[in-house]
């Protein structure tokens, strides 16, 4: 800092030393009230912040279980029992062999065994089978398949099977379980080959009619990049649009 004396010459004017009483007496303020404050001020925006994320995630949560858990899939499943709801396993030969009861253990998978009346049938003898409420057929390879249930049968039949998933979430004060079911939609043209479709498949499935077409692109955007709508959590506008197709 400098000024200026009546003869022109600039005099400095230097800032007033600082004792070494004075330095440690303001680190003293700084470390017993600023800092405490600070660290105060840091964890109030940090669990504020987690408490945001966790509300957005867990509304998240509930509004794709919403979802889910709505879906009208077992009356769509009923509709598609055949055969005056008799009970049957279909071989892989093609051979029909009909009965009164299916049953199957609990926590059902593809290496589960199928019971027609009694009679255990392993899952790799037979190719499909039907409950009183439901039809199953396999989807995949000798290897690598699942059992998929049908869903809507015409020029496109829809099938459907699901995954279940294990993880947890913090709820802003622990970290809670969560098991979370997805469901996985597959598509057959005519008598092509069952196959498990992208947003981009399915509308080129359906290009040939206008109202599917139409109705679907409409409610699931096919192609955006950002936050695309799945058709698991939509399930009613893509029966629908199956519905409209098959009509036609």
């Amino acid at each position: 800092v400098g000024n200026t004396t009546s003869t022109g010459v600039r005099k400095t004017i230097e800032p007033p030393c600082r004792t070494t009483k004075e330095i440690d007496f303001f680190c003293f303020i700084i470390k017993q009230y600023f800092y405490p404050i600070k660290k105060i001020i840091q964890s109030v925006i940090m669990n504020t912040f987690k408490g945001i994320l966790t509300t957005l995630f867990s509304v998240s949560i509930l509004l794709c279980t919403s979802c889910v858990m709505t879906k009208t899939y077992t009356s769509e499943e009923k509709k598609m029992v055949l055969d005056n709801k008799i009970a049957f396993v279909e071989k892989n030969d093609g051979q029909k062999i009909t009965g009164n009861k299916i049953s199957f253990p609990s926590g059902f998978s593809k290496k589960s065994w199928v019971s027609l009346d009694g009679q255990k049938f392993q899952p790799n003898e037979i190719k499909a089978f039907q409950t009183k409420s439901l039809y199953r057929v396999k989807f995949g390879h000798d290897k690598d398949w699942v059992w998929v249930t049908q869903l809507k049968k015409g020029k496109i039949n829809l099938f459907y099977y699901e995954v279940l998933e294990h993880g947890s979430y913090y709820n802003g004060t622990k970290y809670v379980s969560e098991n979370k079911s997805t469901q996985h939609f597959v598509f057959q043209k005519g008598d092509d080959k069952l196959l498990e479709l992208g947003l981009a498949s399915v509308s080129d499935l359906l290009k040939d009619n206008k109202a599917a077409f139409a109705k679907f692109n409409a409610q699931f955007k096919p192609g955006k990049v950002l936050f695309p709508k799945q058709m698991q959590n939509h399930p009613k506008v893509l029966f629908d649009v199956i519905d409209i197709y098959n009509a036609n």
